[in-house]
């Protein structure tokens, strides 16, 4: 089983390339052997800061899991990551949630 990938605080403009670069080394020791029937977890907890291009960042590693038949599963994501990703209506994708409808 492949260990869950720790999202960091900070998953903004100013990280994600230092992110991109360890988590497409995490992509590929994660990938080796791992069961396509179970998806590939990331702790979310501790995200306290996030902007599009750190959604757009998860969006893009959960497409290339996608790619090669596996699914990205944000273990307990936090207040603002999941507060972030209803706004820019990426929830199904990255949360696995249905967004809210407003009466």
């Amino acid at each position: 089983m492949a260990t869950a990938l720790a999202l960091p605080a900070e998953l903004t403009i100013y990280t994600v390339a230092e992110l991109r670069t360890a988590w497409l080394a995490w992509l590929g020791e994660a990938l080796a052997g791992a069961d396509p029937d179970e998806p590939l977890a990331a702790d979310a907890s501790a995200v306290d800061q996030v902007d599009t291009a750190g959604v757009q960042l998860l969006l893009s590693l959960a497409n290339a899991l996608g790619r090669q038949g596996h699914r990205l599963r944000l273990h307990q994501p936090s207040g603002p990551l999941a507060q972030a990703c209803q706004l820019l209506g990426v929830a199904p994708q990255l949360l696995g949630a249905t967004p809210e409808r407003t009466a």
